[in-house]
């Protein structure tokens, strides 16, 4: 990547808004890795060790189980895993600009290393709850399956020595946008715009 390219990691709790804080970036010339597109190939590439080790690669039945499960998500994370992270590193060799990824467990396989800054996107459960149900439409063995699932996640799972701005997102989308644009002010080269005129 070029001498100013930046990487930067958005993270969080479900429902927190992560997705939509990430659709801002490519308007400030950020390429966007998204993990759970990873995550859904991940399962097709691995579909026979998947079965192999929990008897099935159908990803409802895994969602029901896995959340519930502490050693069916581990196995299931041994297998898929480590494939996204390559995918993520093969992928971070193409890119010559910025790249925003877009990952939940970004903590996992050491993916936070890749990155200059991370995002902890944050939102009160009540919220995140009622987005979930409102917005996702995710039924109740899904959303608590989920919250269950991440009640370890937060800000402090990282090493002290990682940049860490959070960004509290309870608001709109533009209040959103401009708590993340007024958090990532201190990296002025995020939002600096050409001026038109210097290419007349």
């Amino acid at each position: 990547m070029g001498c100013l390219a930046l990487i930067v990691g958005i993270t969080g709790k479900t429902c927190s808004g992560k997705d939509t804080l990430a659709a801002y970036f490519p308007e400030w010339g950020f390429t966007v890795i998204d993990a759970d597109a990873l995550g859904r190939q991940s399962l097709e590439a691995n579909r026979q060790a998947v079965e192999a080790a929990l008897g099935t690669s159908d990803r409802a039945e895994l969602r029901r189980r896995v959340f519930w499960d502490r050693r069916a998500l581990a196995s299931l994370e041994a297998i898929t895993h480590p494939w996204i992270a390559a995918q993520i590193r093969r992928q971070l060799e193409g890119i010559s600009g910025h790249v925003l990824l877009n990952v939940p467990l970004l903590h996992k396989q050491n993916l936070y290393r890749l990155c200059d800054v991370v995002i902890w996107v944050e939102a009160p459960l009540w919220l995140r709850i009622l987005r979930a149900r409102r917005r996702d439409r995710l039924s109740w063995v899904v959303l608590f399956g989920r919250i269950w699932a991440q009640r370890e996640l937060r800000a402090q799972v990282f090493p002290a020595d990682v940049d860490i701005l959070k960004v509290d997102n309870r608001g709109s989308p533009w209040e959103a946008r401009r708590k993340l644009e007024a958090r990532f002010s201190r990296i002025p080269i995020l939002f600096e715009r050409e001026d038109p005129h210097e290419k007349q």
